[in-house]
């Protein structure tokens, strides 16, 4: 199955010619009209990822440190083997 969105509102005769048009060249046409979705809350996205790491003793001392010799190692490979 395709689907064909259509953003915009668009007036129902300029609808019904296009379903026309579609169903000319033998396709099925189906319409429906979808209400506006909700916006999803920031907050509410980011109190989803709470439990992600809930049995993980983790701080941020050690992302850093991770982070920092994960940058090291790759400016050793790139600049002191004349890689670039």
């Amino acid at each position: 199955m395709t689907e064909l969105v259509l953003k915009n509102k668009i007036n129902r005769q300029k609808l019904d010619s296009i379903v026309i048009f579609l169903k000319s060249w033998g396709i099925d046409v189906e319409i429906k009209t979808a209400s506006k979705s909700k916006k999803t809350d920031v907050k509410e996205l980011f109190s989803e990822s709470f439990g992600m790491w809930a049995d993980r003793d983790i701080d941020i001392k050690k992302i850093r440190r991770k982070s920092f010799e994960r940058r090291t190692k790759l400016y050793d490979i790139v600049y002191r083997t004349n890689w670039i």
